[in-house]
């Protein structure tokens, strides 16, 4: 049986330059939801108040979810009638560069073929909210366009590599900075774009960000049985192009303990060692974890599993169960467990403001990396909610791939 090709050219829209620094998003998990919601409210173009949900809100706000898939097809029908996007006009793959602090990866961008989550050739590693899922999948159909593309990668393959350094030589459509990440877009040419569809009609791609994305485009596609539902927006990487980093834990301790209380349990799973400084604390190397808890700093180490499972190797999958669960009474798993988590980029100045605000106790990771999250897929495991950090991340905002439904009734689909 011949299977369709993991990766599709699509009709996508492309930000004009004059309305990229009104419409493209920042990095959504880098802001907590009050700075999501000030920057919606000051700029009615920004492509955040798209991509809107529940945890945005002000207190007070009774919106349902309803009203909060309004609210974002109104505003794509804003930003699309100021005539912010244009049609490239054709179908084809774009090749898309992130650039920031001197790292640069180039992937490609194109359709992806829902069916790749049930055959095999798309792999995933994070549990999900089946809340958090149904309604972005609602979103895809009032919306009627998807403008966050799920990142991907790949193993690496040097006919794309080729590829993408031919397109790079060329000018840009897109070339705009966006905290201080540079994002630069090319569209293929015909034969490129067959050169690396073909290359990636097979193979293995593994999900590193958008997992709830993933999930709303398979319960999309049981919804509306409709050829645009059929595939999603997507961006795959090579692997030896990522960068990996943390994603630090905010998690409230259930029993109200104070710092000599809380130290006192956590050495009834590993010994803990009090540090004077955050330098002292930052973890250097796997199965280190630092702790900061009103205003001190603690250090542990996480004793080596005995495992076999990818999953239950990694620092974070310890820290949740032997720690978070068992120790502090939170599971990471539920809804509403007052978790929260600030990504390394953030900085830890971040965790501690934070914490003091709310007296949360703040956990320093060191970074998983792109192996592990493989290893973690190709086993069919699932890691705990925000594992990994793949930094710079694609935004939305950047392309368009129209569904022709909701807000973009009107349009013909891409």
């Amino acid at each position: 049986m011949i299977r369709a090709p993991l990766f599709a050219p699509f009709a996508g829209w492309l930000i004009k330059p004059d309305w990229a620094a009104r419409v493209i998003a920042g990095a959504y998990d880098a802001k907590s939801p009050a700075e999501r919601r000030a920057i919606v409210e000051a700029n009615p173009y920004s492509y955040l108040g798209v991509t809107r949900s529940g945890e945005d809100l002000a207190d007070g706000d009774p919106a349902t979810d309803e009203d909060l898939l309004e609210r974002g097809a109104s505003t794509l029908k804003n930003i699309l009638d100021s005539g912010a996007f244009e049609p490239t006009g054709r179908p084809t793959l774009y090749a898309y560069r992130l650039t920031y602090a001197g790292h640069s990866q180039t992937g490609i961008v194109g359709a992806l073929l829902v069916e790749g989550f049930h055959d095999g050739r798309v792999l995933t590693h994070e549990n999900v909210r089946p809340n958090r899922a149904r309604l972005l999948a609602r979103h895809l159909q009032w919306v009627g366009a998807t403008s966050s593309p799920i990142a991907l990668t790949h193993r690496a393959d040097p006919e794309i590599t080729t590829v993408l350094e031919a397109a790079a030589e060329r000018e840009p459509d897109v070339h705009h900075v966006v905290e201080e990440v540079l994002h630069e877009v090319w569209p293929l040419d015909d034969d490129e774009a067959a050169i690396v569809a073909a290359a990636l009609a097979d193979t293995t791609v593994f999900v590193t960000d958008g997992h709830h994305r993933s999930a709303a485009a398979i319960a999309g596609k049981q919804d509306r049985d409709e050829p645009q539902f059929a595939r999603t927006l997507a961006v795959v990487f090579p692997d030896d192009a990522l960068r990996v980093e943390a994603f630090h834990r905010r998690i409230p301790d259930r029993y109200g303990r104070g710092p000599d209380e809380l130290a006192a349990a956590l050495a009834t799973f590993s010994p803990v060692t009090e540090v004077s400084t955050l330098e002292e604390a930052r973890p250097q190397r796997p199965r280190e974890v630092g702790i900061y808890h009103q205003g001190r700093w603690f250090r542990f180490d996480i004793p080596e599993p005995d495992t076999d499972s990818p999953v239950g190797l990694l620092d974070v999958e310890c820290l949740r169960t032997d720690v978070v669960l068992a120790i502090l009474g939170v599971d990471e798993l539920q809804p509403n467990s007052g978790a929260d988590y600030v990504p390394a980029p953030n900085g830890i100045d971040e965790v501690v403001r934070r914490c003091d605000e709310d007296g949360r106790v703040g956990f320093l990771l060191h970074a998983s990396t792109v192996e592990d999250i493989m290893a973690v897929a190709e086993a069919r495991e699932l890691m705990p909610p925000k594992s990994s950090y793949v930094a710079p991340k694609p935004r939305s905002g950047i392309f368009l791939r129209i569904l022709g439904t909701g807000a973009t009734s009107h349009l013909d689909p891409s």
